[in-house]
């Protein structure tokens, strides 16, 4: 086992600000913390195991951002007409009116959320020990990260994955 990427420590921490280099040589397992001096080194003989998981935390929610926009455009159209057509006359009328625009913004403002943020599907690395589990996680779409995560499963460390739509990408 003989590898270096690029990682991210943490889940749920894909940005380019915590990125490390992940490596595996001489049976050690390493990392460097954007937080810590000293890099984290790993014997392979700790690691009591390897589990990978799929986290679609990022993907982009097309389906809901969909129907966001449908409940924004019902809600802005609504108001519209209402106070087009002179229905908005009393001042319960105008707070109606105002508490039913500030959800409408709020729609718009979760629909450009879900629909404009790229499509971004991790895999999750949990290396257990004794001690503590290290969390490390990357891209699908990045090639190394991947090969190093099929030398994690093809090693002698007892590797589980938690996810069987990544069994095609890891082999």
């Amino acid at each position: 086992m003989n590898f270096s990427t690029e990682a991210h420590v943490g889940e749920y921490v894909v940005n380019s600000e915590r990125t490390v280099s992940f490596t595996a040589a001489d049976g050690e397992l390493s990392y460097a913390p954007p937080s810590e001096d000293a890099p984290v080194s790993i014997p392979v003989g700790d690691v009591t195991g390897v589990e990978f998981d799929r986290n679609t935390a990022f993907l982009r929610h097309t389906f809901l951002g969909l129907f966001f926009l449908l409940l924004s455009l019902v809600l802005t159209v609504g108001i519209v007409a209402a106070v087009y057509l002179g229905q908005v006359e009393t001042r319960t009328d105008i707070a109606f009116a105002g508490f039913f625009g500030l959800f409408a913004v709020g729609g718009w403002n979760v629909t450009y959320g879900l629909l404009s943020r790229s499509n971004r599907e991790v895999i999750d690395v949990y290396i257990t020990t004794e001690e503590r589990t290290h969390v490390l996680c990357g891209e699908l779409a990045d090639a190394e990260f991947v090969d190093a995560c099929a030398e994690l499963v093809d090693s002698d460390l007892p590797a589980t994955n938690r996810n069987p739509k990544l069994e095609a990408e890891l082999e």
